[in-house]
């Protein structure tokens, strides 16, 4: 008899032990989704902030080809800076640029009337939706404008990194 009030005093401290064990597993998942939700709503505070890299997704990206209809160096609409107004067959599109420093030093001229090619993405913020460009092409010439992970490029990351190692056997 004594064995048998030992071996169901045994499983009431192995349920006791599972409902904390779960509690906790339960706790670690809701605070998981509690991060990733505000994870999400930074991503959305930055991109309304025209800091719209973590918003970026290369397996969305889409190709636009048209015509240049207006191109506005420091655009004070969100995201600043360059936009490009592409006339489409299917209508004018808002392209965010990033940086037109990046397009002087690229030697990139913009002109109305000229075709354009632009690799990028559609992102839907609280702020409206923007189409970020990753890629800019006229011609044969091709300038990247954005990372593959949605930061914008600048005129500092086109320099070839310098070293100052003279390199070989002494």
């Amino acid at each position: 008899m004594k064995a048998n009030s030992f071996l169901r005093a045994g499983m009431a401290v192995f349920a006791i032990v599972g409902l904390f064990a779960g509690t906790f597993l339960f706790a670690a998942s809701a605070e998981a989704q509690r991060t990733s939700k505000s994870a999400t709503a930074a991503q959305a505070g930055a991109a309304s902030e025209g800091r719209s890299n973590s918003l970026y997704d290369m397996s969305k990206e889409v190709s636009l080809q048209g015509t240049v209809a207006k191109f506005t160096e420091n655009s004070a609409d969100l995201p600043k800076g360059a936009h490009v107004l592409v006339q489409t067959a299917s209508g004018q599109i808002d392209v965010h640029l990033g940086d037109a420093k990046l397009l002087k030093v690229s030697n990139l001229s913009i002109s109305q009337g000229s075709s354009i090619r632009i690799i990028g993405e559609p992102v839907t913020t609280n702020q409206g939706t923007f189409f970020l460009a990753r890629l800019v092409q006229q011609g044969t010439q091709v300038v990247a404008v954005r990372s593959t992970h949605g930061m914008p490029l600048s005129r500092a990351s086109m320099q070839p990194a310098t070293s100052n190692s003279q390199g070989g056997a002494r």
